[in-house]
């Protein structure tokens, strides 16, 4: 089988990397598959170490190229293809492109991937009778393209995989926490996320404040803030003690190693990556309800709405203090890990590319 995938991304995104495990995964079972980035993106040198059975691509700068660039890998006009498309640009782009290569009797199947519950602002690449299905990585997900007139038998959820590398740590967290000036013994609180607003840090450093005023003594870490951002709100708020924030870094592992929870604080998610990452390290998890995270974590650790600093606040408490509620949360992560495997996500891909390419006619092998 023959497998094209495409993203418009340029940063080294969640959906940047699922594309880059599937090409992997897919090339390790011996299908023939390509890795198509902007050319400004490092995405397969930085994570593929160079050892990547799949063939990556790097896309002209203007976007008007990109068809050529796509169809100089299609193979003989008789043989089945599937491009996979991911992030928005990318998805636009191959909407069309399906429609175009139907016109031309191509033997395409074309898949869209989506992985945020904002609604888009365009729908008709999600309505494309050239898309053959649309790849959701949350129930959350699929029901925000559903209410824009998305086809329902169209959307397949198909939850994100990690690799067991994306949290093992190349120092020892002991070393990490000296680093971070914390004691051994002291409660770590982690996150891995971002400036943006979206992703609630500023909730974060509130409802630490509003915790501190009740005896919160947790250490707070944060992985891909900007310390000239938030340092300023933290000594404001009296809680600089209590944070560290740490940019952007590729040794995200290291971090999780030191970590004894997890805290996403987004106002807006679908099934982020680094939940998932928290999970496969066992880590009990404090989130806001938003996306596709009540789906895992409903039952299996602490939710609380979204922008509710006191709320927030309250679940940073339970977590330093409630140790029972700590270890069986951390249990039910251990066990939810188990589902989402690099393994399992690309058993599920393969299976949907085979039945596309079997409800079109086409031969998969």
């Amino acid at each position: 089988m023959r497998v094209i995938y495409l993203t418009s991304s340029e940063s080294l995104s969640g959906g940047s990397r699922q594309a880059l495990y599937l090409a992997q995964g897919l090339a390790g079972r011996g299908h023939e598959t390509f890795l198509l980035t902007p050319a400004v993106s490092s995405l397969p040198d930085q994570e593929a170490g160079g050892e990547a059975a799949f063939r990556a691509v790097a896309l002209p700068a203007k976007r008007g190229c990109w068809r050529a660039a796509v169809e100089q890998l299609l193979p003989a006009h008789d043989t089945p293809f599937v491009l996979h498309a991911f992030h928005n640009k990318a998805c636009k782009l191959a909407s069309w492109w399906g429609l175009r290569w139907r016109l031309a009797k191509r033997r395409a199947v074309v898949v869209l991937n989506r992985g945020v519950c904002y609604r888009p602002g365009n729908p008709l690449p999600w309505w494309s009778p050239g898309v053959d299905a649309v790849s959701v990585n949350s129930r959350a997900c699929a029901d925000v393209l559903a209410r824009i007139g998305a086809p329902r038998a169209k959307l397949r959820v198909i939850y994100n995989g990690v690799p067991e590398g994306r949290v093992r740590a190349g120092r020892e967290p002991l070393a990490v926490r000296a680093e971070l000036g914390i004691a051994p013994d002291a409660l770590v609180i982690g996150s891995i996320t971002g400036d943006k607003p979206v992703k609630g840090v500023e909730q974060l450093v509130r409802a630490a404040a509003l915790a501190k005023t009740k005896g919160l003594s947790a250490r707070l870490v944060l992985v891909g803030t900007n310390p000239a951002k938030w340092g300023p709100l933290a000594r404001e708020l009296n809680v600089a003690d209590l944070f560290a924030f740490i940019p952007r870094t590729p040794h995200v592992a290291d971090y999780l190693g030191v970590f004894d929870a997890f805290v996403i604080s987004s106002l807006s998610e679908s099934l982020p990556n680094t939940l998932l990452e928290a999970c496969l390290a066992g880590l009990p998890v404090l989130s806001t309800a938003v996306g596709g995270i009540p789906e895992l974590i409903e039952g299996r650790g602490i939710l609380v709405p979204p922008g509710d600093a006191s709320a927030l606040a309250e679940g940073l408490l339970r977590l330093e203090r409630d140790h029972e509620a700590r270890a069986r949360f951390a249990a039910a992560s251990r066990e939810l890990s188990a589902t989402f495997t690099i393994e399992r996500k690309v058993d599920e891909v393969e299976a949907l590319y085979r039945e596309l390419l079997a409800r079109r006619g086409f031969s998969a092998d």
